[in-house]
C-alpha cells in the first residue's frame, strides 16, 4: 500500500502543478479580454471620429459648392451697364475672378483637408482592428491551451481516483485484517482467562482436600485483570477571528467558500482567481479590473512583512495569480478547475502584496 499512496501523492502535486499552470492561462486570458474591451472601445471611437470628420467635411464641400455657383452664376449674369465707366467694369470683373480663384482654393483645401483627415482616421481604425484581430487570435489561443491543460488534469484525476479506491479497499483490508487479529486476540485471551479459571479452580479443590486432611494447610486463590479501553479525541483548533483591515471584502470572499472555481468566472458563485477578487471588494463598492495584473498595478503596493487581513498576495508574476490574505499565514483563493474556494496556508509561490485602499 505504502507505493500506491507515494503514486497518490505524485499525482496529487502533478494535479497541484497543472492547476498552477491552469490558473495563470486563465489570467493570461483575463488580460487578453481586458485589452480587447479596451481596444474595442478604441476603434468605437476612432470610427464615430471618422464618421464626424467626413460629416464636417461634406457640409463645408456643400458649402464651398454653393458658393463656387453662385460666384459663377453672378459672374456670368453681370454684364457692364452701358455709357458705364469702363474702368468700375474692369474692377468689378477683376474682384469676381479672385473671390472665384479663393473659393476655389478655399475648395480644394477642404477637400485635401478631408482626404488626409479620412486617410488618418482609416489608418487608425485599421490598426486598431489589427490589434483587436491579433487580441482575439491570443483569448482563442488561450482558450486552447486552457483546454489541453484540462484534458491533462481530467487524466490524472481519472487516475488519481483509481489509485485513492485501491489504496481506500487496501485500507478496508487492512483495517479488517487488524480487527480479525483482535477478534482472534481477544478469543485467545478469553480461552486463557478460562483455563486459568480452570486451572484456580482445581487448584482450589486440591488445596480444599489437603485442608480436610491437614487443617493447618492454607489455600491459594487467583484473581484476573480487566484491559482498559482508550479513547482517541481529535480537537479541531476554530478558524482564526476575522483580522482588521479591509474586512468586509474578506468577509464577504469567505462567503464564497465552497464555491467552484471556474475559468473566467467572477460570481456569484462561480469564480476564477482574479474573479472572485473582484466580486469580494465590489461587495463593499471598490471596483478592481478582472485580471490579476491589472489589480496588481491599480493597488498600493506593500512588503509581504507588512500584510494585513484584506491585503491581496500575488505571484512573483502577478498576471499568473492573486489571493487574499486572511492572517496568521493563510489565504482565500479560487485555485484552479476540479478546486473550490478555500482557505489554505500561503505557500511559497506568493512574493508580492498589495493593499486596496
Amino acid at each position: 500500500m505504502s507505493n500506491l499512496q507515494a503514486q497518490a501523492a505524485a499525482l496529487a502535486a502533478k494535479l497541484n502543478s497543472l492547476g498552477n499552470q491552469e490558473e495563470a492561462l486563465a489570467e493570461r486570458y483575463d488580460q487578453a479580454q481586458y485589452q480587447l474591451g479596451n481596444l474595442e472601445g478604441q476603434v468605437s471611437a476612432a470610427q464615430k471620429s471618422l464618421a464626424a470628420a467626413q460629416a464636417r467635411t461634406d457640409q463645408a464641400r456643400q458649402a464651398l459648392k454653393a458658393d463656387a455657383i453662385n460666384a459663377y452664376v453672378n459672374g456670368g449674369n453681370t454684364q457692364p451697364t452701358g455709357g458705364g465707366d469702363a474702368m468700375q467694369s474692369a474692377t468689378e470683373s477683376l474682384l469676381r475672378a479672385e473671390y472665384v480663384n479663393t473659393l476655389a482654393t478655399s475648395q480644394s483645401e477642404a477637400i485635401d483637408r478631408f482626404h488626409l483627415a479620412t486617410l488618418q482616421e482609416q489608418t487608425a481604425a485599421d490598426n486598431l482592428k489589427r490589434q483587436e484581430s491579433a487580441a482575439q487570435a491570443q483569448v482563442a489561443s488561450l482558450a486552447s491551451a486552457r483546454q489541453a491543460v484540462s484534458h491533462s488534469q481530467a487524466q490524472l484525476t481519472a487516475t488519481q481516483g483509481q489509485i485513492s479506491q485501491e489504496i481506500a479497499q487496501l485500507q478496508a483490508e487492512e483495517a479488517a485484517a487488524r480487527q480479525a487479529a483482535a477478534q482472534a486476540a481477544a478469543a485467545r485471551q478469553a480461552a486463557a482467562q478460562a483455563a486459568a479459571e480452570a486451572q484456580a479452580r482445581a487448584l482450589a479443590a486440591e488445596a480444599a482436600q489437603l485442608q480436610a486432611a491437614d487443617p493447618a494447610a492454607g489455600s491459594q486463590g487467583g484473581g484476573g485483570s480487566q484491559p482498559a479501553n482508550t479513547v482517541s479525541t481529535v480537537i479541531n483548533n476554530p478558524p482564526p477571528p476575522a483580522g482588521s483591515g479591509e474586512a468586509g471584502a474578506l468577509a464577504a470572499a469567505e462567503t464564497r467558500i465552497g464555491d467552484w472555481y471556474q475559468w473566467g468566472a467572477s460570481g456569484p458563485s462561480t469564480f476564477d482567481c482574479s474573479g472572485l477578487v473582484m466580486w469580494a471588494y465590489a461587495q463593499v463598492g471598490i471596483s478592481l479590473p478582472h485580471y490579476s495584473g491589472a489589480q496588481y498595478a491599480d493597488t498600493t503596493h506593500i512588503p509581504m512583512s507588512d500584510l494585513q487581513p484584506g491585503d491581496l498576495v500575488f505571484f512573483s508574476d502577478p498576471g499568473e495569480h492573486v489571493a487574499i490574505y486572511v492572517g496568521n499565514g493563510e489565504i482565500i483563493e479560487a485555485p484552479h478547475t476540479g478546486a473550490q474556494v478555500h482557505i489554505v496556508a500561503m505557500y511559497s509561490g506568493f512574493t508580492l502584496a498589495s493593499r486596496v485602499a
